[in-house]
């Protein structure tokens, strides 16, 4: 047994007694205020940042509404995703030690009353199922200090006052370094290569954008000579700090559905979705969001999956390699091309200069139609109001897949 786990049982039998205390003190005095308790899901900073946040806008527009007399308190378990968040959070909320948290709300789970001091969580994680990020502001912000550090941060990464975009590509190496104990594998379906992204990086580069490749353990750098292309997440400026703010203030943010994409969210950036995984639960909820996603083939024929056949497949329940495999699927990459077409598009929509084709509002009916069929039931309790667009050039150039 390893010394650290040691040393949290000691400390777990230490800190039961007190936390016991607490949780009897919390049943005495529910006549006059009633005590919650919430554990955060800190480990992934998409469920850190996203899934706080919406707990907390349901919490704020009575869809979950707290007691009329009540004190909410919070812990946020390790690993810690990213300390800039914590540090956040707890100037919004009851953030207390987690050594007396820990066996508090552990305690709390063995009454039967337990739900009257649990704190729900968000309704559906991350996806914003009720569109409240279109309608709220966002609750999290920096200190006048914390600005003047991002501003700094900025200069030396080049940038200055220039507009920029984020990036985030996933591979397998973060979670290997970072969550050694846990096995991701299952979701190796969903890692994406950052060399197919350079040539729509250096498009966007171009047209005067700067472009921050953002991660904080990544397996491959970002290979180009453009002087506006910088790899902060292999460069010594990279802090957790650096991540939140450069997320949060970023022109738009370029993700395949890691969970980076909360951040700019969570501040109202828009994102724009490449390679987007696993399909059923493409964001939809924010009118500021485009995407393409990756595509289901056969693997003995290599054959991508038109749509209408996609409901054969239970798709929503395809969520790990190896139930992909046993179907007989793969997933298909967004090419080269595919990603730059939307990036540029993404970008002209937010200048104003996009011009659409007259076919484009049909083909994004047909594709939504054919989208909440395709995932079924289950896939479409994970969608509330469509307001995201898929990528037009995509659309138009594959319509037999909507067909």
């Amino acid at each position: 047994m390893k010394w650290t786990t040691v040393a949290r049982l000691v400390r777990l039998v230490l800190t039961s007694p007190l936390a016991l205390g607490f949780v009897l003190i919390s049943r005495l005095v529910r006549p006059f205020v009633t005590i919650r308790f919430g554990a955060l899901k800190s480990d992934r900073i998409g469920h850190f940042v996203l899934e706080t946040e919406l707990m907390l806008q349901e919490q704020l527009a009575g869809i979950t509404p707290r007691p009329s007399r009540s004190i909410d308190l919070y812990y946020a378990p390790q690993p810690i995703s990213n300390t800039q968040v914590e540090r956040m959070w707890a100037r919004v909320i009851r953030l207390l030690p987690r050594w007396l948290m820990v066996p508090t709300f552990k305690i709390n789970s063995l009454f039967p009353d337990a739900d009257r001091h649990r704190i729900k969580t968000a309704t559906s994680t991350c996806l914003d199922v009720l569109n409240l990020l279109d309608r709220t502001k966002s609750i999290l912000s920096f200190t006048p200090e914390e600005e003047k550090e991002g501003r700094a941060l900025l200069e030396s990464l080049g940038v200055g006052s220039a507009p920029y975009v984020c990036v985030i590509v996933r591979d397998e190496t973060y979670y290997q370094k970072a969550l050694p104990n846990q096995d991701l594998s299952y979701h190796s379906f969903r890692n994406c290569d950052i060399d197919t992204y350079v040539d729509g990086l250096e498009a966007l580069a171009d047209q005067g954008l700067h472009v921050l490749r953002m991660g904080a353990i990544v397996g491959k750098p970002l290979r180009s000579s453009h002087p506006r292309l910088i790899d902060y997440a292999n460069s010594n400026l990279r802090s957790a700090f650096g991540d939140v703010y450069l997320g949060a203030n970023c022109k738009f943010c370029i993700s395949d559905g890691l969970g980076f994409y909360a951040i700019p969210a969570a501040f109202r950036r828009p994102n724009a979705y490449v390679n987007y995984s696993p399909f059923h639960m493409f964001y939809s909820s924010r009118s500021s969001d485009l995407g393409v996603s990756k595509v289901f083939a056969d693997v003995r024929t290599g054959r991508v999956l038109p749509m209408r056949e996609l409901a054969n497949y239970d798709i929503s329940n395809l969520t790990r390699t190896e139930r992909l495999e046993s179907a007989g699927l793969c997933v298909v990459d967004n090419t080269s091309q595919e990603i730059k077409e939307l990036l540029l598009e993404m970008n002209a929509r937010l200048d104003g200069t996009w011009v659409s084709d007259p076919i484009d509002e049909e083909l994004q009916r047909s594709f939504w139609s054919r989208f909440l069929e395709a995932i079924g039931p289950d896939g479409r309790a994970l969608h509330g109001e469509i307001r995201a667009r898929f990528g037009a050039d995509y659309l138009r150039a594959h319509r037999e897949w909507i067909a």
